[in-house]
């Protein structure tokens, strides 16, 4: 596990101004775009914008996640479900926080305890390490598990709709393109570069070089790699209390299978969806929107029974809490608490 320095939350505002928003829009798009390339499209001067960004961090209501899930490292995506005496939920959820694989983890009102996304390389290292890892908490009392089988949307996607579509078009010229996955061996990248993003995704080639001791150019190639390549991907996250979207609803499903890439393509459509997954088990797609009321419950329902007459809800919870998002351990609010575990790419990356 992993921290932040300088997260002494002195400056935590309730509201965002619309220069603060502007400012995360941009990072959604270009996580690492630069100060001063951002500055003439925001029309903001770089200093400006770079203390801007270090308040919002420090504060733990902005930050940039590199993460594993559905990268070429890590292709194995599971949910995992679990059931846990309630009397020992809170030491179950800080021993579960700690294994590297549990990506995220969220505490749901409904039928389990405690909802788990899981990133790992292969499935034999889940069934073989996680699983056994995750049932040997004390306190667990029942584990079930399903396999995603397509990631169609994921919280990469997400943003909060603050620019203009001309600056949109503009900072997403500054964005890293990943390249289409190829065959063959995955390019040299150390893990000790790959966690030095995890910890800080905004982290300059130059510090990472100097707190690693190796060569600038050698980390700003592994970097660019990295990206370039699939082997991580990058998420400009944003405090829930602050994003106007407070509750986390989640809905498990079943479709035809014909019918995935219709209701796929309808989600992506509506405004708050954070996941939508196909996946073994007793259902097969899972869904997670951020809303602004539990009232919009029943019209996003309606709108995805309109795309696809034929789904069924076999269950809807809300979380009741989000304690881990990629890596990043959570607070009140939402907010990053500057804990971090780094991914389990460790002794899968190529040095």
């Amino acid at each position: 596990m992993r921290s932040i320095s300088g997260s002494d939350h002195l400056y935590e505002p309730s509201i965002l101004d619309d220069e603060d928003v502007q400012l995360v829009h941009a990072l959604q798009i270009a996580p690492r775009a630069s100060w001063t390339s951002l500055a003439p499209i925001l029309g903001v001067h770089s200093t400006t914008l770079a203390a801007r960004w270090k308040r919002l961090s420090d504060s733990g209501i902005a930050w940039v996640a590199a993460h594993s899930v559905n990268t070429r490292l890590c292709p194995v995506t599971a949910f995992i479900e679990v059931m846990c005496e309630l009397t020992r939920r809170d030491e179950v959820i800080r021993a579960l926080t700690a294994i590297p694989d549990v990506v995220s983890l969220d505490i749901s009102a409904r039928h389990r305890d405690l909802l788990l996304v899981i990133s790992v390389p292969t499935i034999a290292h889940l069934s073989e390490r996680t699983l056994p890892l995750i049932a040997a908490v004390a306190g667990v009392e029942h584990i079930e598990t399903s396999i995603c089988t397509r990631m169609h949307v994921a919280g990469d996607s997400w943003s909060v709709q603050s620019l203009g579509p001309a600056q949109a078009r503009l900072v997403s010229q500054l964005a890293a393109r990943t390249r289409p996955r190829a065959h063959g061996s995955a390019p040299r990248v150390s893990t000790e570069v790959l966690n030095a993003l995890a910890i800080d995704g905004r982290l300059s080639a130059s510090e990472i070089a100097r707190r690693l001791e190796l060569s600038e150019a050698t980390v700003r190639r592994q970097i660019r790699a990295a990206i370039d390549h699939g082997l991580v991907n990058l998420r400009c996250e944003l405090a829930q209390d602050v994003s106007g979207t407070p509750i986390t609803a989640q809905w498990f499903a079943t479709v035809p299978a014909s019918e995935h890439e219709a209701l796929a393509r309808r989600v992506a459509q509506i405004p708050g969806v954070r996941l939508c997954a196909s996946t073994t088990g007793r259902t097969n797609i899972l869904l997670t929107f951020w809303l602004r009321s539990i009232s919009d419950v029943p019209r996003i329902e309606a709108l995805l029974a309109e795309a696809v007459p034929a789904i069924v809800f076999r269950e809807s919870a809300i979380a009741l809490r989000i304690v881990k998002r990629v890596g990043w351990q959570l607070g009140d609010g939402g907010r990053a608490t500057g804990e971090v575990v780094p991914p389990p790419w460790d002794g899968t990356a190529p040095r």
